[in-house]
């Protein structure tokens, strides 16, 4: 049988993981979005930043249950994986946000070209 901060422990890594699992996700369809539109597909590039927020959502749910367990006083232990699913969080919002106007940008370009 686990000891309490063994099962914690666990806990954490477990919820850690999904964290990344769904800043991951965004960040890849973020990425394949910028693709499509690049390659001429502007409609594909938008359905993927919206799934690609839909992922970033359920990562931010992830992050907001974390930060309110820790207002109302449960202590979170601080590991280099949760850093790591921060970094990743990051790194998928600022990909969404900058994809979502390249997409615009690469419409542009598209509109005026008679694509």
């Amino acid at each position: 049988m686990k000891l309490g901060s063994e099962m914690l422990h666990e806990m954490n890594a477990k919820i850690t993981m999904e964290l990344i699992f769904h800043a991951g996700n965004a960040k890849s369809a973020a990425m394949e979005g910028i693709k499509k539109a690049e390659d001429g597909d502007v409609e594909a590039g938008l359905a993927l930043i919206q799934k690609a927020r839909t992922e970033l959502h359920e990562a931010h749910q992830i992050q907001t249950d974390l930060i309110t367990k820790e207002i109302q006083g449960e202590q979170l232990e601080k590991t280099i994986l949760l850093i790591h699913a921060q970094d990743h969080f990051m790194a998928a919002t600022l990909t969404i946000d900058l994809g979502e106007r390249m997409i615009q940008m690469y419409n542009k370009v598209l509109d005026n070209s008679g694509k």
